[in-house]
């Protein structure tokens, strides 16, 4: 990894309430209303099919505030990320409710392949789920055509 910009925030730092927080979501954790792609609840889990390394109170994210100081838009995330690609999607949340209203811990981990990486640790059980799919909006909608 090259050096950073020196406005991007410390790994070590916590993830302020005004951070959009955004999630890589793939089309088996979507289905098809109205003829547009939409979240299920299974967007929003810990470990997925595609990650299944993942810990299981872990939810990866792309944190906004990192993003910005790398001077990445949140669109282009499926194309930067060389696993994702047209089935794919963006969905955002805010910091400020992941923390503030559903309890979960916002952690930087940074890595090589995704310098503003994060993770999204506590339970999401069904109903959490739900509240974070009904809360989400996409960024950007998997450019793979619904059946």
């Amino acid at each position: 990894m090259s050096t950073p910009p020196p406005e991007v925030p410390d790994p070590a730092s916590d993830v302020p309430d005004n951070v959009l927080v955004y999630r890589l979501v793939p089309i088996s954790a979507c289905q098809i209303i109205a003829g547009n792609w939409e979240f299920t609840s299974s967007a929003f889990d810990n470990a997925t099919p595609e990650h299944p390394d993942e810990s299981p109170d872990d939810m990866s994210v792309v944190l906004g505030d990192t993003l910005a100081a790398y001077v990445r838009d949140p669109a282009d995330l499926p194309n930067f990320n060389p696993w994702a690609g047209d089935e794919w999607g963006v969905a955002v949340l805010e910091a400020e409710f992941l923390r503030g209203d559903e309890g979960q811990e916002l952690r930087r981990t940074p890595s090589d392949e995704e310098p503003a990486h994060g993770d999204v640790r506590g339970s999401k059980g069904s109903g959490r789920r739900k509240r974070l799919k009904k809360h989400a909006e996409w960024i950007v909608r998997p450019a793979t055509p619904p059946d």
